[in-house]
């Protein structure tokens, strides 16, 4: 629960600090916003830092109940578990995750909302702590493997019409589901960073948690909608440092 609270927090003084600094964001035209060849770069480095810097307080929801045990550059504070390697592994998954949706946009879904705000934003964040936190508590109390799936699973279909609600962004949803798990395989089987103590199923050798799948589609409607307001957030800056 300190995590939880901390990494609202987090986000919280992130959404204040543009206030601070007298940075305003404008209604930009709408081309500008869904070009992303002048935009991507300081997208991917706002995306990999917020993944970095985010990502790994997120992270400590589950570490917390021993749901993952990290090995090789393990990191232990108190009751907090993590890895060295998480940070930038977070900052690359958020960074792909976002980006991929921008393209999509962009390319396959030009009538999908353009702008994002910064509520928004900030709700899916809540959502997203509160799933990652009522997986865990129910981890750590015993619940049946079968029993959390569908529990989770039924909550997840909420979160993902409460704050998303397209096909597109179901099937982004569903393939970073399976794909991120699988490619957690060669992270622990060639480098030894983590493992699930009471994995419930073996893929290629290695022990995985069926419902974790789960946990990573509703992950996927933040970075949505993260990408999608940081995307409005970049775009008025660099038209306020392009106007004359």
């Amino acid at each position: 629960m300190q995590g939880l609270i901390a990494t609202g927090y987090g986000f919280s003084n992130l959404h204040k600090s543009f206030h601070r600094t007298g940075f305003k964001p404008k209604t930009v035209k709408k081309g500008t916003v869904c070009c992303l060849r002048k935009t991507w770069p300081l997208l991917s480095a706002s995306l990999f830092s917020t993944g970095f810097l985010l990502g790994p307080l997120i992270d400590v929801l589950h570490s917390r109940v021993n749901l993952v045990v990290y090995q090789t550059g393990a990191i232990d504070i108190g009751p907090l578990h993590s890895n060295i390697f998480v940070p930038p592994l977070l900052g690359l998954f958020y960074c792909s995750v976002g980006l991929l949706q921008l393209v999509t946009d962009e390319k396959l879904s030009p009538n999908a909302p353009q702008q994002v705000t910064a509520n928004k934003a900030a709700a899916s964040l809540v959502v997203l702590l509160l799933f990652i936190e009522l997986s865990a508590e129910m981890y750590k109390a015993g619940v049946p493997d079968n029993v959390e799936a569908y529990i989770l699973f039924a909550v997840a279909e909420a979160a993902w019409l409460l704050l998303d609600g397209t096909r597109l962004g179901f099937g982004l949803a569903c393939f970073v589901g399976l794909a991120c798990p699988l490619a957690e395989i060669p992270l622990m089987q060639f480098f030894n960073l983590w493992y699930y103590p009471q994995a419930n199923i073996q893929v290629f050798g290695q022990g995985l948690v069926t419902w974790t799948i789960i946990c990573y589609f509703v992950y996927t409607p933040f970075l949505i909608n993260l990408a999608r307001w940081l995307r409005g957030v970049v775009a008025a800056y660099l038209a306020q440092e392009t106007s004359p």
